[in-house]
């Protein structure tokens, strides 16, 4: 069976310094990523890293490609796109936030 695998790094990096209780952060709407089938056929594998930062209502703002195949790049930011999570809270207010995301292309014998 083939299937592109998501591995998320869903330790949240906190920029300032912050007192409180921090609550959210879970990934709430996923998209399995497209692993397309001429990738599948050349037998390009691999693992698409970016870092990415999570707006205050959960939504993915902004993506910075860390590493990975570039053929496989566009699917795998396709779907992190659409990700959506519960939004990071400090002592209830919500937090724009930083997280590496990594999508795991892996051809199975």
């Amino acid at each position: 069976m083939r299937a592109a695998r998501v591995r998320s790094a869903n330790d949240r990096k906190y920029s300032g310094v912050h007192a409180g209780e921090i609550f959210g952060g879970k990934l709430i709407r996923y998209v399995r990523p497209e692993y397309p089938r001429w990738a599948k056929r050349r037998g390009i594998q691999g693992v698409v890293e970016f870092t990415a930062v999570v707006g205050k209502d959960g939504t993915i703002e902004r993506l910075t490609l860390l590493k990975g195949p570039k053929e496989l790049v566009p699917y795998a930011e396709a779907a992190i796109r659409q990700w959506r999570y519960e939004p990071i809270l400090l002592n209830g207010v919500p937090l724009e936030t930083i997280t590496d995301e990594a999508v795991d292309f892996t051809l199975n014998q």
